[in-house]
């Protein structure tokens, strides 16, 4: 159930931090699975068919072949003889795969805390039931708090911001992560080049 954040609403002050961190571990995930979306149909033939037919219960899915491009080139064979070739080189490996991660991530905002609560936990660690000065007592201090108003001021005007927060992100190209580097790696080793029959070219003049 959504629920209306406003000045008057009281949180803890963990899930206040929380929130936008989570967001951003959200944020990355949907980023990867559209990575992997695109590997997925850029990437191979029929892709979403499952593996020997199996039926949605199981949990290995087949990505189908590997989508190849083809085209001929003319280069010599073994002996010299200028030759027409067959080459195939997987579609993957001609384009960039938009991979992406957060690299850094400042958010900033403003609470003001509207009230303490005293908490013990569920767990045998601890010497001290209440005693105020042990810091490894059972008691706890949690925080309540409430966004806050952040103040912006011009040369002419000053106004109130309610609930105003600063997100700055720098992204960048993800780590190649071992399955991409033996994904790049099998590519490499199906990029073909077959010597096909000889092509009769036309005669100059003619079409």
């Amino acid at each position: 159930m959504a629920r209306q954040i406003s000045e008057a609403k009281s949180l803890p002050l963990h899930q206040i931090i929380g929130a936008p961190l989570i967001a951003i571990v959200q944020g990355q995930a949907q980023a990867a699975q559209s990575t992997a979306e695109f590997i997925e149909r850029v990437g191979f033939i029929d892709a979403s068919s499952q593996a020997d037919g199996a039926s949605g219960t199981g949990d290995k899915y087949h990505f189908g072949d590997m989508r190849m491009a083809s085209f001929h080139v003319q280069k010599p064979d073994k002996d010299g003889v200028p030759q027409i070739f067959k080459v195939e080189v997987p579609i993957l490996s001609l384009i960039p795969i938009p991979a992406i991660q957060v690299k850094h991530a400042e958010i900033e905002f403003y609470v003001k805390i509207t009230d303490t609560v005293s908490t013990t936990p569920e767990t045998s660690v601890g010497t001290s039931e209440s005693n105020p000065s042990d810091w490894l007592g059972k008691d706890r201090l949690e925080f309540r708090a409430a966004m806050g108003r952040m103040s912006s001021s011009t040369a002419d005007q000053q106004t109130k911001i309610d609930l105003q927060m600063r997100i700055k992100m720098e992204v960048e190209q993800a780590d190649v992560t071992a399955g991409m580097a033996h994904l790049f790696r099998l590519m490499d080793q199906n990029t073909t080049s077959t010597q096909v029959d000889a092509v009769k070219s036309p005669a100059p003049g003619t079409k």
